[in-house]
């Protein structure tokens, strides 16, 4: 937020009815920032103006309020909108709010920015306004700094981005996925990161520096590499995939650690099930990376749960008992028509687009 007199006199103005044009384009440009546009409705409650958006119709003061009057009542209001911005920042700064389920948002110690609009070019900054990133043409790239905050990067369902980390290694992030790392993750031993979702990494080599992924289940190591990662909370099946260079796969489900060679993965499907080395299937495993959607063998529910995540839906049952089957193809992810077509027939349904939502309705 821009805190100084001049967007102050503005916000006066704008709730005096005084606002020239000029200053209206300035307050339009200002609230475009969903921080401050919560500053603006916070202050219209406090007030208990008319309004918490701008375009409104504004209470005037009565005409025979004389002009002294009117400039009292003006810098009162002044004075009520600088406690306000400040007791409304004193308690954002110590909350910690939560990742947007619309938008890509990025936390800094714990507290959320939201990035409506990806080709905007802008910077984060921590509290202490060090700059903690910069967002440049859909990419965010996380700056060099001593600044020691803590990073969560949170892609929402329907969205990807990519990340250039600091150390200049690459991280593509898959729809519903999240990771977290400090901002001066280069430490004196190792890289570190923790996943939950899918990523497809390109590790810059420093083999000074290993570079470590952490999953629930297992905790992958690298030096300079190429490789795929699948950790979702709902996923059956989760796995790591190497596609160029090696790495070691460790954890408590890992009797000894494993090293992959390029075209391996490795894979887990329970706790109870000891993990697996098999040939990767890249077709399958990097699907999203083609911009495709791709299914193997899996169940009703995970072909709902991939879609949902993948194409940021709703999946409404509408009260209708799916039936349980195994489905294996491979889409393209603009071909969602198709892919629900696919569905009518196997659940034996109709199935109507309402917005974000998918409703399945029963035939029977």
């Amino acid at each position: 937020m821009n805190q100084n007199s001049e967007i102050f006199t503005i916000i006066s103005n704008y709730f005096f009815d005084e606002i020239s044009p000029e200053e209206q384009e300035i307050l339009n440009e200002w609230l475009k920032n969903p921080e401050n546009k919560q500053v603006f409705k916070d202050f219209a409650k406090a007030n208990y103006l008319y309004s918490t958006e701008p375009n409104h119709t504004i209470i005037k003061l009565p005409s025979r309020t004389n002009v002294f009057a009117r400039k009292m009542m003006r810098y009162a209001a002044l004075l009520m909108l600088i406690v306000t911005v400040g007791v409304y920042w004193k308690l954002s700064t110590n909350k910690v709010s939560t990742p947007s389920s619309e938008f890509i948002s990025v936390a800094i110690n714990g507290e959320y920015r939201v990035l409506e609009n990806l080709k905007e070019n802008s910077f984060l900054t921590d509290e202490n306004k060090v700059q903690i990133a910069s967002l440049e043409n859909g990419t965010l790239r996380l700056m060099d700094n001593q600044s020691n905050s803590n990073l969560i990067i949170n892609v929402p369902n329907g969205k990807n981005l990519k990340v250039i980390l600091s150390d200049g290694s690459e991280v593509l992030l898959n729809a519903g996925t999240q990771i977290s790392l400090e901002s001066d993750f280069v430490k004196s031993d190792s890289r570190k990161v923790t996943l939950v979702g899918q990523a497809f990494f390109e590790v810059a080599r420093d083999s000074a520096h290993p570079f470590y992924v952490i999953t629930d289940h297992f905790t992958t190591k690298v030096l300079g590499t190429k490789f795929n990662i699948s950790s979702y909370k709902n996923q059956r099946e989760t796995f790591v995939n190497l596609v160029e260079g090696k790495i070691e796969v460790s954890g408590k489900e890992i009797a000894a650690k494993e090293i992959l060679k390029p075209g391996q993965k490795i894979k887990f499907n329970s706790p109870e099930q000891k993990p697996v080395v098999e040939a990767a299937k890249p077709d399958q495993d990097m699907d999203w990376l083609n911009k495709e959607i791709a299914f193997e063998n899996n169940t009703t529910d995970e072909v709902l749960n991939k879609i949902e995540r993948v194409y940021g839906l709703q999946i409404v049952r509408n009260r209708m008992e799916v039936e349980n089957f195994h489905f294996s193809g491979t889409f393209k992810i603009e071909n969602l028509d198709q892919i629900t077509h696919t569905l009518e027939i196997l659940l034996n349904c109709k199935i109507q687009k309402d917005g974000s939502k998918l409703i399945l309705i029963s035939k029977n």
